[in-house]
C-alpha cells in the first residue's frame, strides 16, 4: 500500500508594505521562523497589492495599516469576495488594538514578536479568510468608536457580530462563555469569560460574580435580600458575590442609578 502524502501544503502568503526596512524584515522572520510559509509576493501599496493578490491566489496577507494613496482598511474595498485571511501590521496604540480584538481581526503589533508571528500563521491555517469582508467593516467601525460597536463571537459556521447592548449578561462555562441577548436567545462560545471581560469595551457592564458579566442597562431588580441578587430584563436571576455587594452598589451610584 502506498504511503499516504501527509505533507501540509506551505500557506502561499503575500506582504503588503510601504517601507523596505519592513518588508524585508518581516519576510526574514517567516522564512526563519514559520516552515509552513511560502512567500510568494510583495508590495509596497494597494493597487500594487491588488494586483499581487490576484496574480498570486495567497492563504494569507501581512497587510500594514498606514500605506500611501489606500490605506490597509480599504484593500477590502478592491474585492467582492475575500478567501484570504489578512493579519494586519500595525504599531497603533493599546486603545486601538481594542477595536482589533472586538472585530476577530489578528494583528501583529511592530516590533513583531515571533510567538505573536507563529500564532498569527497557525490561526490563518485554521480560519482563511472566514468573514473577512465582514469582520474588516466590524474593525472600521470600532475604530471609530472602540466602546460602543460591534464584538465578533465566533460560532461554527464562522462569527457572529454583535452589538454589546444586545448582551443581557454571560455566564462561566468552565472553558466556555454562555452569552444570554436581549431577543431571548443565547450561545456557547468557546472562549472563557476572563477573555470576554477583557475584550467588552463598555462602562455599563459589571461582575457581580466570579462566574457571571452583567450589562447593568438589563438589570430590572435589585434585591437586596441574602447578601443581593439581580433579576434581568429576561427573568433571569443572578446572586452577588458578598464581597461584591457594596462594589455594586458604588458603581450604580457612579451611573446615577441610585
Amino acid at each position: 500500500m502506498d504511503n499516504l502524502n501527509t505533507e501540509v501544503k506551505p500557506l502561499r502568503a503575500v506582504i503588503i508594505e510601504d517601507e523596505q526596512k519592513a518588508r524585508r524584515i518581516l519576510q526574514t522572520l517567516l522564512e526563519e521562523n514559520c516552515d509552513n510559509v511560502k512567500v510568494v509576493g510583495i508590495a509596497e501599496d494597494v493597487p500594487t497589492g491588488v494586483k499581487t493578490i490576484i496574480a498570486e491566489n495567497p492563504d494569507v496577507v501581512f497587510l500594514d495599516i498606514e500605506l500611501p494613496g489606500f490605506n490597509g482598511f480599504e484593500l477590502a474595498d478592491f474585492f467582492t469576495e475575500i478567501n484570504f485571511e489578512i493579519i494586519f501590521t500595525t504599531a497603533y496604540s493599546q486603545y486601538a488594538i481594542k477595536a482589533f480584538q472586538m472585530s476577530a481581526v489578528d494583528y501583529l503589533l511592530k516590533p513583531m514578536q515571533i510567538d505573536q508571528l507563529r500564532n498569527a500563521v497557525e490561526k490563518a491555517r485554521k480560519i482563511r479568510g472566514a468573514q473577512m469582508l465582514e469582520k474588516i467593516k466590524a474593525l472600521k467601525e470600532n475604530m471609530a468608536d472602540v466602546g460602543s460597536k460591534k464584538i465578533a463571537l465566533p460560532i461554527a459556521e464562522g462569527f457572529l457580530f454583535v452589538e454589546q447592548n444586545e448582551i443581557v449578561y454571560l455566564e462561566a462555562d468552565n472553558s466556555y462563555t454562555t452569552i444570554f441577548f436581549t431577543n431571548g436567545n443565547k450561545i456557547l462560545v468557546s472562549r472563557n469569560l476572563k477573555e470576554f471581560i477583557a475584550l467588552i469595551d463598555s462602562p455599563d457592564f459589571f461582575k457581580p460574580h466570579r462566574s457571571f458579566y452583567v450589562n447593568s442597562i438589563h438589570i430590572r431588580q435589585y434585591n437586596k435580600q441574602d447578601n443581593g441578587s439581580l433579576v434581568m430584563n429576561n427573568g433571569h436571576t443572578i446572586y452577588i458575590a458578598r464581597d461584591r455587594k457594596q462594589e455594586f452598589l458604588d458603581f450604580m451610584q457612579h451611573k446615577g442609578a441610585l
